[in-house]
């Protein structure tokens, strides 16, 4: 074989271009074979690389899985309010609901199970920091119209309609839309706008 007839070797890139080509073919191998059918060798031929290539930026599945997807969540979730609390909050449930649907309740639980503790940061900026930067905005929005008092939420109470979601993500395998609402209208309304 000719080294212009191996992909791995035809195609020199470096930085990264190099690393884009990985997690895009990440990505590809990932929603066509699911994370158990996930190789380094279906990445590399994918990516046209080798495997010592990639074995050179990670060291597990769940690093490039992580990274990957990192790289894809961000702008997928509400930026601006839609005037009330009722519906931001039921916005923001809906695309964390699309969000995991799209990567797949499997992929999510081997993902977790295979993360180990010098990935967790990565995990928590994939899972927690976009969508707990997104309640925010909810919650500041709402205070500003006086839905909510002027005191401070605790952050148990503030965090809360993200922890039911994932809670109904992880243990039921999907959030669907009347979820969100009994979510929203049953706990989460009447607790963050109490005024204690």
């Amino acid at each position: 074989m000719s080294e212009h007839s191996d992909p791995a070797r035809a195609t020199r890139r470096s930085g990264e271009e190099l690393r884009e080509a990985i997690l895009d073919a990440v990505l590809c191998e990932l929603f066509e074979r699911g994370y158990a059918g996930l190789t380094f060798d279906g990445i590399a031929q994918r990516a046209h690389t080798s495997k010592p290539v990639i074995y050179r930026r990670y060291a597990t599945r769940a690093q490039l899985v992580l990274d990957a997807l990192v790289r894809r969540a961000p702008a997928d979730l509400p930026s601006a309010s839609a005037g009330d609390l009722r519906t931001d909050l039921m916005e923001l449930g809906l695309a964390l609901g699309s969000r995991f649907e799209q990567i797949g309740i499997t992929t999510v639980r081997r993902l977790i199970a295979d993360v180990d503790d010098d990935l967790l940061p990565q995990l928590a900026e994939l899972a927690a920091a976009p969508a707990e930067a997104a309640l925010q905005r909810v919650l500041d929005a709402a205070r500003a119209r006086g839905e909510l008092g002027p005191e401070p939420l605790p952050d148990r109470i503030a965090k809360l309609p993200l922890a039911l979601w994932h809670h109904e993500m992880l243990f039921i395998g999907h959030v669907d839309e009347a979820a969100v609402a009994d979510i929203v209208d049953r706990i989460c309304l009447p607790l963050l706008t109490r005024r204690v």
